[in-house]
């Protein structure tokens, strides 16, 4: 049957809809909170410098076995790597539940973060679901669905905290310590079934001709450690000189955003004087309209190409970061987020979409552990992106981060929106697009 004479969301199916049910119960358990990370450690005594240093741990720790997970889900598979890892990910968060002082939650970024080495299995399985033809679509589509529970969570998490504020007889900083622990427990119980969905309905993508026919196992994983650095100049020479173009974007844009991402939120609350119920909102307001634009702008990618959508993000994002500096007030903050959203749905489909298009399923486990699967992303939380190749920068990133807010709470957006700005002539230059598409 031809595509045209399917129904829009024909590629729903099977393993997409596992993975889209599973990201929407994450993303609703984990958003109520992740918005307000920061906050969270400035309460247990934290300032701006450990801020940046715990988002530069959980950053290293990722890296640390990324290229191991790559290696496994190509050679054993990709479905029980996710589902038994993702049960340990889950156990990481009792870190964040009964942390005394910051120390603690920076030891469970760092476990939290050293556990996601799942990642571009998952991401190799999204891949290998998706037929070539829809993924512009399909990429937003399955961006946009748990989005749309992420956009609800923040302001629960938002009102969770003002009220636990307005009715303990604690101070403000204690009672968001209690409000984010309950949040917390929520999001790991959520997790253990998470993890067991997993399991039990996605079906593997790796023949045994493509793989090795081994079956996983976390004995596996000492034994792959060394073969699976290897590997790493194996799949860097393999690269197209686009898809290294793309990686050098990725790993310089990586640094300025995770210097950034962190301290929007601590910036909206201290300079703008907002409250965290009005952070919330505005995570509401701009997550709604990233939704609204998914699937028109997801469309949009398949129809006029990759690299006309990424150009018009990137050219859109560093006036937006560079506005919000200016941004004055609750209202904005709103327009200057939206903003960003709108720039993020339209290039991490595209990004998406390309370097699936340029990758074998065969490959796409090992360079999805070193590059990621979304491109470029204007975080405004946390640092989200992931692969080997940028973690090094985003770390060092993340870390010299509260040292330039500290320095001034303005030099994050300057030096950010500079940096999209060079991003964006390098696209222009030298990426160029596949002429055929892998499947």
């Amino acid at each position: 049957m031809e595509q045209k004479n399917k129904g829009m969301f024909w590629f729903i199916q099977g393993n997409v809809k596992v993975l889209m049910i599973c990201r929407v119960l994450w993303s609703w358990s984990t958003s109520i909170i992740y918005p307000f990370f920061s906050l969270y450690i400035l309460a247990l005594g934290g300032s701006s410098k450990e801020i940046g240093l715990i988002n530069s741990l959980g950053i290293l720790a990722g890296m640390v076995l990324y290229p191991v997970g790559g290696y496994i889900a190509d050679k054993t598979g990709r479905v029980k790597l996710i589902g038994y890892s993702t049960f340990l990910y889950a156990f990481a968060h009792i870190f964040f539940i009964i942390a005394p002082s910051w120390q603690w939650i920076a030891v469970g970024q760092f476990f939290s973060q050293l556990l996601l080495f799942y990642m571009p299995a998952m991401n190799a399985l999204q891949a290998d679901s998706l037929p070539p033809g829809v993924r512009g679509k399909g990429f937003a589509v399955m961006m946009a669905v748990p989005g749309a529970i992420r956009v609800i969570a923040p302001i629960m998490g938002g009102y969770i905290i003002e009220w636990y504020q307005k009715t303990s007889p604690v101070s403000d900083a204690q009672a968001l310590v209690t409000a984010v622990r309950v949040a917390w427990s929520v999001a790991f119980l959520t997790g253990l079934l998470v993890a067991w969905l997993r399991l039990r309905y996605l079906k593997e993508t790796i023949t045994e001709e493509e793989g090795t026919g081994a079956k996983f196992s976390f004995m596996e994983i000492p034994r792959a450690i060394i073969p699976a650095y290897r590997s790493i100049l194996d799949s860097i020479k393999w690269m197209s000189r686009s898809l290294k173009i793309i990686v050098i974007i990725e790993m310089f844009t990586s640094f300025f955003v995770a210097m950034s991402a962190p301290f929007y939120v601590v910036y909206a609350t201290e300079i703008i004087h907002l409250t965290e119920a009005q952070w919330g909102t505005i995570m509401f307001v701009s997550g709604l309209l990233g939704i609204i634009l998914a699937f028109p702008l997801g469309s949009a990618v398949d129809k006029l190409g990759s690299k006309r959508m990424i150009l018009i993000g990137m050219l859109l994002a560093p006036i937006i970061v560079w506005s919000y500096q200016y941004a004055g007030g609750f209202l904005g903050v709103v327009l200057i987020l939206c903003g960003l959203s709108l720039a993020n749905t339209m290039m991490m489909p595209a990004f998406s979409t390309i370097i699936a298009n340029i990758i074998p399923r065969a490959r796409r486990g090992r360079l999805y552990s070193l590059i990621g699967e979304r491109g470029v992303m204007i975080s405004f939380g946390n640092f989200w992106g992931g692969g080997f190749l940028l973690f090094p920068p985003a770390a060092i990133g993340a870390y010299v981060g509260g040292w330039v807010y500290d320095l001034n709470p303005n030099y994050p957006w300057i030096i950010t929106s500079i940096a999209l700005v060079v991003s964006f002539i390098m696209i222009l230059l030298f990426v160029k697009e596949p002429e055929e598409a892998q499947h």
